[in-house]
């Protein structure tokens, strides 16, 4: 494919094959990508639709980036010898060495553009073997050959700075390391005959049966297994997802969650592939080898996310319909007023919107290509347009601005006891106890540097338990717990209960030897960038911010206040979140931002669903449209920054490149742009507009 024109050309004929639900065909990541159905037709009705186009589809499995830069050198020197014969052509007046090169530069054009009419289009390549042939049809061979010249040899720097953008975007998987080191059993050799009749030994004396210990071996990382131990050494790259069996290391996973610090990971903790160990060592087991693995998930999801046009391209597509026939019209238009081929023949050059085309396309790929470097999943060119139009965000509250899991906030002493001894107390007698509540004062207790020893005696109760340690009884759990157990509370006590009752907190009380010694308070606490990314959101321009949550009102108020969110809905449950979204949706684009347990309705109702930290679990979060790998809530600004930056490039490049090819078409209609002149203009404004776009590839947030 040559231009945009042939991807549209091949979507077309794909499209036509009986069967086939949709064809996506990408000129900048030369794919296509088919539905269809398998009863109706088969791949290779496929690949002869495309050959009926004029082109050979081949898997990706094939390697063709190999045979691309191959094909892409051979043109190359093929060019290079073109101007050589040109210029020597001109510089000693040999018109026979000047057609020659002529006929070898444009025959590539003119067979293209040959295909292109046997498959009934109009394109690039029909409007400028048109201007070739009617420049030589004028004698103008020295023309014509240059033109066909650059024309070649900006098909040179087109497809190469394409490349270099396609090899931005494909570096994911080049995180992915050569080799791995694994332990596996060293295999055991047939034994020796035994030494003795009465004292068998194996191979140098070990006795049969044993195993023989581990030995640690350089494989492919394609080699790689499910179960496999693999050794992680400071400044290497993990091979594969896993779990951490020994050791700690900080490892670096920007790379794949855009995480800017680096990540302690310890004894249980996942880790993931592409990722790199600094500092320490790590023995994993791994849980995801090739395909299966995280890094390989998100390569696919950007690579699929690409092929998805934003409904501003194909809006374009329609335009582009009309456009090279229109030119072509324009031309003949030019030639019948001024009776001057050469203008006509560079309004055929410079009138083909090639860069029109190409604005939208580069900038999507750009912008999703960035993202998914800073782990933000954007699954389309439509949620990249439909996220930099957004009025209201909506977040969901447990798990997404909150931890999810409750915290002890407040430690109230009632008596002598210090707050690390009220603790302790209250850590003892929930040693065995699995509820929230419990695991919270644990870890209160191991933060505090306070031993939690088991009790001698353990109850468990629906509102609290009791415990016997050291001969002291224990009891910890609600108010009306303690009165079971005959334990008094005074007006004083529940005064100071009402009081953070009203604040949303679940409080414990905690007694001891029947006396009440003091209150432990448990909430799920907003998670410390939560402020800062409302903050941004605001700065971005978002209309509206709202919290929508199940939880009680109370609570939910107190954190929308310290955030500053403009509207709460509380106690909604999850089948009720849709509506309201519906609602909000009167006023604009609406996105919903989730943790994607219980918010799957409202995350697919929603213009936009975010997910937040898919890493590790599917990456393809169903209901999701954008997926954040990180529970990081500054990737939510990132994300609206990077959309909107986008569709302002989007813009410039299609102003630019509309602005540019009326001056260019005016220009060469009045005579004041020669045919030289045309088709380096027309070469230069493509390039441009794929630089432009990008510029993605290094935005920062604001």
């Amino acid at each position: 494919m040559t231009c945009a024109n042939c991807a549209r050309a091949i979507q077309t004929a794909l499209a036509g094959v009986a069967g086939v639900q949709t064809a996506q065909v990408n000129f900048l990541t030369k794919t296509a990508h088919i539905t269809f159905q398998s009863a109706q037709t088969a791949e290779p009705q496929l690949r002869a639709a495309v050959q009926q186009a004029g082109y050979v589809a081949r898997p990706p499995s094939q390697h063709p980036a190999a045979d691309e830069l191959r094909h892409a050198r051979w043109q190359l020197a093929l060019t290079a010898g073109i101007g050589s014969l040109l210029l020597g052509g001109w510089a000693f007046h040999c018109q026979p060495v000047i057609i020659l090169a002529t006929v070898l530069g444009a025959w590539p054009i003119i067979y293209r553009a040959l295909k292109a009419l046997r498959a009934k289009r109009l394109d690039a390549d029909v409007l400028v073997a048109t201007a070739i042939i009617a420049a030589a049809s004028v004698q103008e061979f020295i023309a014509a050959g240059e033109v066909a010249f650059i024309m070649l040899l900006g098909e040179q720097l087109e497809n190469f700075t394409t490349r270099r953008a396609r090899h931005a975007l494909g570096g994911l998987l080049a995180l992915l390391p050569a080799t791995a080191r694994v332990r596996r059993a060293a295999a055991r050799p047939e034994p020796r005959p035994p030494a003795t009749a009465s004292a068998p030994l194996g191979m140098e004396g070990e006795p049969p049966g044993e195993p023989c210990a581990d030995i640690e071996l350089e494989i492919p990382t394609a080699d790689l297994r499910v179960g496999d131990i693999i050794v992680i050494r400071a400044g290497e790259r993990i091979p594969a997802d896993g779990v951490v069996r020994s050791g700690s290391a900080s490892v670096n996973q920007a790379p794949v969650t855009g995480e800017s610090m680096p990540i302690t990971k310890t004894t249980g903790a996942e880790v993931f592939v592409g990722t790199l160990a600094e500092a320490g060592a790590l023995i994993i087991e791994a849980t995801r080898v090739g395909t299966d693995t995280t890094l390989a998930g998100i390569a696919r999801i950007v690579e699929e996310a690409q092929q998805r046009e934003a409904p501003i391209q194909r809006t374009l597509d329609r335009w582009a319909g009309w456009l090279v026939p229109v030119m072509l019209a324009l031309a003949g238009l030019v030639f019948a007023l001024t009776q001057d081929w050469h203008r006509a023949i560079t309004v055929l050059i410079v009138a083909c919107p090639c860069a029109l085309i190409l604005a939208t396309p580069t900038a999507v790929m750009a912008g999703i290509a960035r993202a998914a470097r800073a782990g933000v999943l954007i699954k389309g060119g439509q949620f990249l347009e439909a996220t930099a139009r957004l009025h209201t965000i909506v977040f969901d509250k447990t798990g997404t601005l909150t931890h999810g899991q409750p915290e002890v906030t407040h430690v109230d002493r009632l008596c002598d006891h210090t707050a690390a001894e009220l603790v302790g107390l209250a850590a003892v007698a929930e040693k065995m106890s699995s509820h929230p509540v419990a695991r919270a004062i644990q870890r209160k207790a191991g933060a505090l540097g306070v031993p939690a020893v088991d009790p001698h005696r353990f109850e468990s109760h629906p509102r609290g338990v009791v415990a016997e340690h050291n001969g002291q009884q224990l009891v910890v759990g609600r108010q009306d717990h303690l009165t079971d157990q005959s334990i008094v509370l005074t007006d004083a006590h529940h005064a100071h209960l009402d009081e953070h009752h009203a604040a949303g907190h679940t409080t414990v009380v905690v007694a001891h030897d029947g006396q009440v010694c003091g209150t432990i308070c448990v909430a799920d606490t907003v998670r410390a960038e939560a402020a800062a990314a409302v903050r941004d959101l605001r700065q971005l321009g978002i209309e509206k911010i709202v919290m929508l949550t199940g939880d009680h009102r109370q609570v939910t108020l107190e954190i929308a206040g310290s955030l500053g969110i403009d509207e709460v809905h509380a106690e909604v449950l999850p089948a009720q979140k849709s509506a309201h979204i519906t609602t909000l949706q009167k006023a604009g684009p609406v996105a919903m931002v989730g943790d994607g347990v219980n918010d799957a309705p409202a995350l697919a109702v929603a213009d936009v669903g975010m997910a937040m930290g898919v890493t590790g679990t599917d990456v393809a979060h169903a209901a999701a449209d954008i997926a954040l790998l990180s529970d990081d809530l500054s990737k939510i600004a990132f994300s609206v920054g990077l959309s909107r930056h986008a569709l302002k490039i989007i813009r410039q490049g299609l102003w630019f490149a509309l602005a540019y090819n009326v001056t260019m078409v005016t220009l060469a209609g009045t005579g004041h742009l020669h045919m030289i002149g045309g088709a380096i203009a027309h070469q230069f404004s493509s390039v441009l507009v794929i630089l432009n776009a990008m510029r993605l590839l290094r935005y920062r947030s604001q």
